[in-house]
């Protein structure tokens, strides 16, 4: 009877111990990962749109790019009915800027663009 208890509590610390160093080890890969460069790199393609598209990716990370990939988005609408303009998820352009942004895809988006997110515009 003694050696189960015993096991039992050398199983319920280890077990302990176990959660409490996978919790440390994600809260410190989230640290490590940072994301503190997503932030700056998105605000560059921005001001770079109007000379080279919409379709730029320039300055987005790995995962940014394979998003707007995964999501299918292209910068001319092959439905008339559904595009960036009359989604609820795209942020106008700043006046006098060709692309505008997203609510979902980091970089420049096009008014007349389309991705397999789109939602229609709440009016």
């Amino acid at each position: 009877m003694d050696t189960q208890a015993q096991s039992r509590r050398d199983f319920l610390k280890r077990f302990s111990a176990a959660g409490a160093i996978g919790i440390s080890a994600s809260t410190v890969l989230a640290a490590c990962g940072g994301g503190e460069s997503a932030e700056p790199a998105a605000e560059a393609p921005a001001a770079a749109a109007p000379a080279e598209g919409c379709m730029d990716t320039t300055g987005l990370t790995e995962q940014e790019i394979a998003m707007r990939d995964s999501l299918q988005y292209v910068d001319v609408t092959p439905d008339p009915e559904k595009n960036c303009l009359n989604c609820s998820l795209y942020l106008a352009a700043a006046e006098g800027a060709a692309c505008g942004g997203c609510n979902l895809l980091k970089g420049p988006i096009a008014p007349n663009g389309y991705c397999i997110s789109w939602a229609p515009a709440q009016t």
